[in-house]
């Protein structure tokens, strides 16, 4: 009954700030040095059209910000099902809609792509992607689990390992030594650097109260470790299908889509292609993230609409 309750005002708070959201495309300082685009789960399929124009309407909003995106990111769940023809129809859609260059696309992959397509074996759905990510990127990843320098900051992205399991994301030894190496070499001037993971770790961002079994349960005090080595560590997930949540909710119910622990900042993003649960639920959501001298600012937008959420930024200072 309390989940009910916690979900009607989380509703309402979402009405009253569609209410106010402003269209505007620019950075929130001039001084800004990278700009990033950040959704997940946009759940494509190439059987429905709806889904490309959700994400058709975001890119070309993208395409329109004043200081031009460096990068764009989707954390994962890239499809419904992770067919072989919804991964090329998701690359399909970006090629012809996305400005952002295709070596600066930071993509994951979520539960969706890897053990969920029957077709498949885990290992073979890795590989499905690894091809479909190098053909349309011109990049050259051996790995689901790979690694983009940017502008001069470092995007690792991380990928679940597991043989025979579809909602789990299992990091195993190889992959937890490639990221430690990964963040010493990309904070070894002292860049804030991204980590990509389409499933959240356990705890972070109201993850065992929106979706229990939705964390990497086992391997996260793995990963956490590794993360709080080094300084301006930025966590990025999806997964769990909640809305945008901030300070009210933080007081509400206790947890934020943007929060830091330990020095390490984790931020948890909305599903783009379908309704969210807590905080705003609407799709076609995600995070603007402004990447300063000092700061890193994430601002709430509905892409979908060209809308600031401005009730929801969130400025973490670089140390």
């Amino acid at each position: 009954m309390a989940a009910f309750f916690q979900q009607i005002i989380s509703f309402i708070l979402a009405l009253v700030y569609t209410l106010v959201p402003y269209v505007n495309c620019a950075p929130k300082n001039d001084d800004i040095l990278l700009n990033v685009s950040l959704i997940s789960d946009t759940h494509l399929d190439a059987r429905f059209p709806g889904g490309k124009l959700n994400l058709k309407e975001g890119l070309q909003d993208m395409n329109r910000m004043k200081a031009p995106n460096d990068a764009i990111i989707v954390a994962g769940d890239l499809t419904n099902y992770g067919d072989e023809a919804s991964v090329k129809y998701f690359y399909d859609v970006m090629q012809e809609y996305c400005d952002v260059a295709p070596e600066s696309w930071i993509v994951a992959t979520g539960n969706h792509e890897i053990g969920h397509p029957e077709e498949f074996t885990n290992e073979e759905a890795r590989q499905n992607f690894v091809k479909y990510h190098n053909q349309y990127t011109g990049q050259n990843i051996e790995n689901a689990y790979y690694s983009v320098d940017v502008d001069g900051y470092t995007f690792i992205v991380l990928c679940d390992q597991s043989e025979d399991n579809w909602d789990s994301c299992d990091i195993y030894d190889d992959q937890l030594a490639f990221l430690d190496a990964e963040l010493a070499r990309g904070t070894a001037e002292g860049k804030p650097v991204f980590v990509v993971c389409h499933v959240p770790v356990e705890g972070a961002n109201g993850q065992d109260i929106i979706y229990e079994d939705g964390g990497l349960d086992e391997y996260s005090d793995a990963v956490k470790s590794t993360l709080e080595k080094y300084e301006n560590v930025f966590f990025i997930s999806g997964h769990v299908h909640t809305g945008i949540n901030g300070y009210i909710s933080e007081e509400l119910f206790g947890f934020s889509c943007v929060e830091s622990e330990n020095g390490v900042t984790y931020v948890n993003l909305p599903t783009y292609g379908i309704v969210n649960r807590y905080g705003i639920p609407w799709n076609g959501m995600g995070f603007q993230m402004e990447v300063y001298e000092d700061e890193v600012i994430f601002r709430a937008r509905k892409f979908n609409t060209s809308r600031w959420y401005g009730f929801y930024e969130f400025e973490i200072d670089l140390v």
